[in-house]
């Protein structure tokens, strides 16, 4: 039994199960007593934007009052910024209390960290009675491990890009099947601007399993970080482009479990709320003067969608960049050398991270926290970006005051 959390959290991070389907992790959560099907969930698949429309549609439901669970991966500062109620973490007690409780089943079961992670977040929330959990996918969605429950309210799929390929198939229509696994018998259907083709497929899915296909309705661009959508006008905290599409889909789908809950909505705290909504290490500026702005494109459906926000600021400009070896990194880089007169590449602790050594023919810093003061001292404008275990060390250790 656990009694402080850094240990609970090292005993869990540690464990990993190669051996077992999904079809066994499935069958294990029937036999925990399938809690997720006791929640009205909403389930989140994509290439990129998961993680920001699931924060902007939880402070959209917040802004009405409700209380709202949200589950995500991976975690930023502390694991336990996975689990969610009200944009607050699972407390110590709490995750200490759900994992000493059920210890024996899952050593019995084998199962590994995400698995764990998941009972860990329904038992929570069914606990806690949240009105919605709002669920982002690990990787893909037909056979993630979020994807056991049956009885999802609404699904969004937010964008189809290149990325997992050697677990989600070689073309965007591929990955848009396995993306659309999460898609339920019964339930609504809500999809980003994807390719024709991609929309097509998800909008078959639909009809096949009886669910109602939505397709998220235009938005403007006004400029100065304002949108219009649905005769309305919003504006963001965010300067990324991108992320009005997120926030618009966010809308879109409080819209559709308004009407499915004949929620009375308050359009003013609607637009309080987004207004306020940040989602970090998403085109955030983190300093001024310089500008240093922290950003997880860890694709290069990301990097291109990330450098069209970076290029509309003003003076000299440098990006440091690191990732993991298993992504399309050298694209990624063809892409960024373009966009900035300073491009460094370095490293951060973990496994799986790219070798500096590949690099000759590129600026390369072994220590990023030397090369992000250096380049504080020169240049305007500093994008940090690359793989999301990057910027939660860069959270961690570097200070920007």
């Amino acid at each position: 039994m656990f009694t402080n959390t850094d240990d609970a959290i090292s005993w869990i991070t540690s464990r990993r199960n190669d051996n077992y389907s999904f079809e066994h992790f499935k069958s294990v959560v029937h036999e925990f007593g399938d809690p997720q099907d006791e929640l009205y969930l909403i389930h989140i698949a994509g290439t990129n934007g998961k993680g920001s429309t699931v924060q902007y549609l939880c402070d959209l439901l917040m802004s009405q009052g409700f209380k709202v669970g949200t589950f995500t991966s991976p975690h930023l500062i502390s694991h336990l910024d996975r689990i969610r109620i009200d944009n607050h973490n699972i407390s110590d007690s709490a995750f200490l209390n759900i994992l000493n409780e059920n210890y024996e089943f899952f050593t019995q079961n084998e199962m590994s960290m995400f698995e764990m992670d998941y009972l860990i977040m329904c038992e929570y929330f069914r606990q806690e009675n949240v009105d919605f959990a709002i669920i982002e996918t690990g990787l893909g969605g037909r056979l993630d491990s979020t994807n056991v429950a049956e009885h999802t309210r609404l699904s969004i799929i937010t964008s189809i890009g290149y990325d997992h390929m050697d677990r989600l198939g070689n073309t965007l229509e591929e990955i848009c099947v396995e993306k659309c696994g999460i898609i339920k018998k019964g339930s609504k259907v809500l999809c980003g601007h994807l390719s024709e083709s991609c929309i097509d497929i998800v909008k078959k899915t639909a009809e096949e399993r009886g669910s109602e296909f939505y397709l998220l309705d235009e938005y403007e661009d006004l400029g100065n970080r304002t949108f219009s959508f649905h005769n309305d006008t919003y504006r963001l905290s965010s300067y990324a482009s991108y992320q009005l599409h997120n926030a618009s889909l966010a809308l879109n789908a409080y819209e559709i479990i308004a009407q499915d809950c004949d929620i009375k909505t308050d359009h003013e705290k609607l637009k309080e709320a987004l207004k306020l909504s940040n989602w970090h290490c998403r085109f955030e500026i983190v300093k001024e003067n310089p500008r240093v702005i922290l950003d997880g494109a860890h694709n290069i459906h990301g990097v291109n969608a990330l450098v069209e926000s970076f290029d509309r600021f003003d003076g000299s400009k440098c990006i440091i960049f690191s990732a993991l070896k298993r992504k399309e990194y050298r694209k990624m880089l063809e892409v960024l050398e373009k966009h900035c007169d300073k491009l460094i590449i370095t490293g951060f602790p973990g496994s799986g991270v790219i070798d500096l050594k590949e690099f000759d023919d590129h600026d390369t810093d072994e220590d990023y926290i030397h090369a992000i003061h250096e380049a504080m001292k020169t240049y305007d404008n500093i994008l940090i970006c690359g793989s999301l275990y990057f910027m939660s060390e860069v959270v961690l250790h570097v200070d920007f005051s």
